[in-house]
């Protein structure tokens, strides 16, 4: 069996469609930060990573999707623009997901920034 009893964080998941952004509060989640400092040829880079588990029989967070820590405010699509990680605090990209099953059955999806 599957523990998610670390899943108790709520998220705010955000996307880009022709309609507006969709904005999604989801609740039982599990999201961790991490830093990630690379070199490259004009100095040290630093970019912020995380993971996000979101359990469930089905997947809410896709690639492209942006995920905010907590219950984020609504945005229209002007604000797109500028609401971006390196703007927002709390706010990530996703750039990888994987769907994952137990037993035959759809169980959780991971999600995050590598």
């Amino acid at each position: 069996m599957v523990d998610y009893s670390m899943c108790t964080q709520t998220i705010t998941v955000y996307r880009k469609a022709p309609e507006g952004i969709i904005r999604r509060v989801i609740e039982g989640c599990f999201l961790q930060w991490e830093e990630q400092t690379d070199f490259d040829q004009d100095g040290v880079l630093s970019e912020r990573t995380f993971l996000l588990i979101q359990p469930g029989q089905e997947q809410l967070v896709f690639c492209g999707d942006r995920v905010f820590d907590g219950i984020g405010p609504k945005i229209s699509l002007t604000d797109w623009e500028v609401f971006v990680p390196s703007a927002v605090a709390g706010l990530g990209e996703v750039n990888y997901t994987r769907v994952y099953r137990w037993e035959g059955e759809f169980c959780h999806t991971e999600a995050g920034r590598s």
